[in-house]
């Protein structure tokens, strides 16, 4: 490309600008901080005239063949800034209506290349009027000679002649620093990977007086508030697993919040540009209250867990991490992402974490037994088989309200052979129901999505799915006699809406199961319900014979997919008393829970 190379050379002096080059009265006006307090306060009171008017078509002032319909923002850069798989989708997404932005970044160019391919002459040809830079990650050595520069040489010289060829067609640049891409140390920080390039640019930004928007230091910061795990929900997984290096949707959603934020206190005039509600709302990692209190809940939030409460009693505890083992278990069974302890209102603990004949079977949890994905067989319950596992990853939102509190959070169900590969997302919304006096209730809300583009095959077999472990001391099979109360019986009894016991009722459809038994001489019981709006007919539950465990288990009966398209969404009810429920005060709780379920979807 001689002639655009010859068109460049011309516009790019090798040196630093200066004469019109240098600070003109508008960039010496926007870079005293003083006046910019000023300015925000007045800009931000007419913003939606200011931003009618900034869109408006503008004749360029200088250069020739430039577009008439002028844009007001473009974003140059490589694949971190691209709409498919950086964070260009989201700044496009985070400004207000009618609010102008054309992304010209390409994914695998560098500083380099990105000129004598030809794409920065488009961005000029755009004519915005600001002009997003981020360059680095392609610039590296290893690259090849056609896009590496180095970051104490070229690149600093490649982003000279962006800003001089920039404000010589009256376009306003603004650097941002490089991405970071996610090194993760083994203490849960991030490898400055991308340092040098960072302050190269910051170098550049100081000697040519132009606005910078440090992400590199932000998206550090970002990652290692969250954590890596928690990350991963930001970043796209294939089948070779997760990418540390670009954004999903919500990643780019995320990743541009610090971009305009920081632009933002760069130059608060560009207040007006945006949807400042949409903005706050898409800052991640989000803050959320450490404790919220209602007329009869409470709700605590610590690194660890979330506790609700009733006027002080527990009802229920998340697990946002593993909870200590007990002595002799080995390490593999830690998990997280599961509920533990969950009590009757008397204080009885109904369910067991790390039982020493299942140490796998977590309170209530979800997990599948048997299941292949691209290939590989993948065991998500037995823990013990080290192909796959279930665990917490981020909370998604806490809320309360006058006659019920509750959250949401992210739990993944990854493969760890013979690579990591996260699977499945499940979003859970517990939310605790205010009740009648003797009994907690809490509704649990499932909804898996696939995050890869193979289908998860779910085998028939004859127990997983969304199950419930009870109390170490109900371990013990009971005795059959006539008389079936509690009072006699030496471990627990599990029965369905059938009045069956484990042995009958064992893989039936039933739209309940019911787990009691005596705990210190005293009643108490855990029952599950299915969903209401679901027909009698698809809700076959294993009932152990000789375990206080159950679970409902959509894999009973046949083989199925959870693929992209198609996710699974499962409703449970919990009930949790200090007594034998009855069958018929169980059923008639299913029909209030269906009467609400269709008031609700009507």
């Amino acid at each position: 490309m001689p002639t655009n190379q010859a068109h460049n050379q011309s516009l790019f002096p090798l040196t630093p600008p200066s004469g019109k080059y240098t600070s003109s009265r508008r960039n010496q006006r926007l870079h005293d901080s003083r006046t910019l307090r000023v300015l925000a306060v007045i800009i931000f009171g007419f913003a939606i005239a200011n931003a009618r008017a900034d869109t408006r078509p503008q004749k360029p002032s200088a250069g020739e063949g430039l577009s008439t319909e002028r844009p007001l923002f473009a974003l140059a850069g490589d694949s971190t800034v691209t709409n498919s798989s950086g964070w260009g989708l989201g700044f496009q997404s985070l400004l207000r209506p009618n609010i102008t932005c054309v992304n010209f970044a390409q994914s695998g160019r560098s500083s380099r290349s990105f000129q004598t391919e030809g794409f920065w002459e488009k961005c000029i040809n755009a004519n915005p009027r600001y002009l997003l830079i981020q360059f680095g990650h392609n610039d590296q050595p290893g690259k090849g000679p056609l896009r590496e520069s180095a970051a104490d040489g070229d690149f600093r010289l490649h982003l000279h002649r962006f800003i001089q060829e920039a404000r010589h067609h009256d376009i306003t640049p603004i650097l941002v620093t490089p991405l970071t891409r996610r090194r993760w140390t083994g203490d849960g920080l991030i490898e400055r990977s991308l340092e040098d390039y960072a302050k190269a640019t910051h170098a550049v930004a100081l000697t040519e007086k132009t606005p910078l928007i440090d992400l590199n230091k932000k998206s550090i910061e970002q990652c290692e508030k969250m954590g890596e795990t928690a990350f991963r929900a930001l970043e796209p997984m294939t089948e070779k697993g997760v990418d540390h290096t670009h954004l999903n949707p919500e990643g780019s959603l995320a990743v541009a919040a610090l971009v305009v934020t920081d632009l933002i206190s760069v130059m608060p005039e560009m207040t007006q540009y945006f949807d400042i509600k949409k903005l706050e709302r898409s800052v991640i990692p989000r803050e959320f209250p450490q404790f919220i209190k209602t007329n009869r809940f409470s709700l605590e939030n610590t690194e660890s867990c979330i506790t609700v409460r009733s006027h002080g009693k527990t009802i229920l505890c998340y697990n946002k991490i593993s909870p200590d083992l007990p002595d002799k278990i080995d390490p593999i069974y830690k998990r997280s992402g599961f509920l533990h302890p969950v009590m009757t209102p008397n204080g009885k603990t109904v369910t067991a974490a790390f039982p020493f004949d299942h140490p796998h079977q977590q309170g209530i949890f979800s997990a599948w037994v048997s299941t292949t994905w691209n290939g590989h067989s993948v065991d998500f319950w037995n823990l013990a088989k080290g192909t796959g596992r279930v665990l917490h990853q981020r909370v998604h939102r806490i809320f309360a309200e006058e006659n019920r509190v509750g959250f949401a959070v992210d739990l993944v169900h990854r493969i760890e052979k013979p690579y990591v590969v996260d699977i499945l997302k499940e979003r859970w919304t517990i939310t605790v129901n205010e009740t009648e006096n003797g009994v907690h209730s809490f509704d649990l809300h499932s909804k898996q999505s696939l995050l890869t583009k193979k289908p998860l095959n779910i085998r028939k077999f004859h127990y997983g799915g969304f199950a419930v472990r009870g109390p170490v001391r109900w371990l013990k099979t009971p005795t059959r006699s006539s008389d079936d109360s509690l009072s006699q019986a030496t471990g627990c009894k599990i029965t369905n809406e059938h009045g069956h016991d484990r042995i009958t009722g064992n893989h039936q459809q039933s739209r309940w199961v019911s787990m009691s038994g005596l705990l210190d001489g005293k009643a108490a019981s855990i029952t599950m319900m299915r969903d209401p709006l679901k027909p009698a007919t698809t809700g076959a539950a294993r009932l152990h014979p000789s375990k206080p465990y159950f679970c409902f288990a959509p894999c009973i009966e046949a083989d199925f997919q959870i693929t992209q398209s198609d996710p699974l969404e499962s409703y449970f009810r919990f009930l949790i008393t200090d007594s034998p429920p009855t069958a018929n005060w169980i059923t008639n709780a299913w029909e209030n829970w269906q009467s609400e379920a269709i008031s609700v979807k009507n």
